[in-house]
């Protein structure tokens, strides 16, 4: 299963959050004047209204870092079944919370790009619920020529399907590209400058072959 892309990389991967919550930890116990002496303590008096800035500036960081913590509740992919789709899904998706679903068929060549940038890219953004499903199982009948679609909800609703990789960034879809087509739907934000999808040197050629594939 995991060289299919259906599990994650067996090396150790420190979550964002984790780095935050580590940085929240340390910081809450760290004290500025703990280990100064008694002329450093009088020279500090000159820069209370600095100190006050940086405290502020501290405490400000913090929550802003625990409201990221408390949202990232979710960092991984998850394989969904039908009897599921109710409560994982649309359920879920109560309270403005986005939900991703994947829908996938082993033997449409098309899919084969999405399955690991997609696991890639529940890590990187936690907040999110992404989950991915077999669409003959999900939906009896979905044909399989429309796979990849990714069906998205939030607040009980489905706001979008996605069909075909075009959109993800084609034969060359990596986590980059689904990044940026995230941002292009509004789900996140992104510092992303330029669009990764247009930077693909000999892309061409690279998608006459990966076309080949699919259709011979």
């Amino acid at each position: 299963q995991r060289k299919f892309g259906n599990l994650p990389p067996l090396e150790k991967e420190v979550l964002q959050r984790e780095l935050d919550e580590r940085f929240v930890e340390s910081a809450e116990r760290f004290d500025p004047l703990e280990n100064r002496t008694l002329e450093e303590l009088d020279a500090a008096e000159d820069d209370v209204s600095e100190e006050d800035f940086l405290h502020q500036y501290r405490r400000q960081r913090l929550a802003e870092l625990k409201a990221a913590q408390a949202s990232a509740r979710f960092g991984e992919l998850r394989q969904l079944c039908r009897a599921s789709y109710v409560q994982e899904v649309t359920e879920a998706s109560a309270g403005g919370q986005w939900v991703l679903l994947l829908l996938y068929t082993d033997a449409n060549y098309q899919c084969h790009p999405m399955m690991k940038p997609w696991a890639e890219a529940a890590r990187r953004f936690p907040m999110i619920k992404f989950l991915q499903g077999v669409a003959s199982e999900i939906i009896p009948d979905f044909p399989d020529s429309l796979t990849p679609t990714v069906i998205i909800y939030k607040d009980k609703e489905c706001v979008k399907q996605v069909q075909g990789l075009d959109d993800w960034g084609g034969g060359r879809t990596n986590i980059d590209t689904i990044q940026w087509h995230l941002a292009e739907l509004g789900i996140i934000e992104t510092d992303q400058e330029n669009d990764p999808r247009r930077a693909r040197v000999g892309s061409s050629q690279e998608e006459e072959e990966f076309q080949g594939k699919d259709s011979a």
